[in-house]
């Protein structure tokens, strides 16, 4: 049976890459005894898969990943056998049974939700409006490092939703941004761009600058809807 967990990653377990959170799962299944299946074959693997690797340094509301176990178990026995052997910061919110098929979660996912919240105190010129006419801007221009090197591209296509708020001491930005293989915005190189004028037309990494980037959802997609991955497919 085919288990989806949804999780959180928060707090110094930010900083782990996508690497060590894979072994850290594969630790833990194995601590719990969860009884996981494997694939067939001269190199058999357990089955469980990700979503979309979390960049480092990013915190999350909404990490996924699937397992498939060898014997029936309730979704709320697996969040409870997790749970009690997982490391602070990641802790699973929600288990639930899913559609059993071929298609990896990664695969799956088109779509990402995040929140950057950024401190005033590090952009004492920058104003609420100053980001708006970014984002109202026909082209939003930005350079991207890939393996064949810097290109200029135009993220302004990749930007599904996109809203601005503040408050006394810092600037919120909420992003609906394509996600995936295909077409992928990450918040770093939105921040990139938007801060571009600020920076005197430097597109270089600002990371280091925001106070917070949260990544709250992730989406497939559906016969024209977007659809958070805690629903897709998902067994009642």
């Amino acid at each position: 049976m085919k288990i989806r967990l949804k999780y959180t990653k928060q707090g110094q377990v930010k900083f782990v890459g996508h690497l060590d959170i894979i072994r850290l799962f594969q630790r833990a299944i194995k601590v719990a005894r969860i009884p996981i299946a494997y694939s067939q074959g001269f190199n058999p693997h357990a089955l469980v898969y990700f979503a979309m690797p979390l960049s480092v340094g990013v915190s999350s509301e909404a990490e996924y990943m699937d397992i498939v176990t060898q014997v029936d178990m309730t979704p709320g026995e697996v969040k409870e056998m997790l749970n009690h052997v997982l490391v602070e910061g990641i802790h699973i919110t929600e288990a639930f049974l899913v559609e059993e098929d071929r298609t990896s979660l990664m695969s799956l996912v088109t779509a990402a939700d995040y929140k950057m919240t950024l401190n005033k105190d590090d952009f004492k010129e920058l104003s609420i409006q100053t980001i708006k006419d970014q984002l109202n801007q026909a082209e939003l221009m930005v350079q991207k490092k890939s393996k064949k090197g810097i290109k200029t591209i135009n993220i302004k296509p990749m930007i599904l939703e996109c809203s601005v708020d503040e408050t006394i001491e810092t600037f919120i930005i909420t992003l609906k941004s394509l996600a995936g293989s295909s077409e992928n915005l990450g918040p770093q190189l939105f921040l990139n761009a938007i801060l571009s004028e600020y920076n005197n037309g430097d597109h270089s990494d600002t990371q280091d600058r925001y106070v917070s980037i949260t990544r709250q959802q992730l989406y497939a997609y559906d016969q024209g809807t977007y659809i958070a991955l805690e629903n897709y497919r998902r067994m009642v």
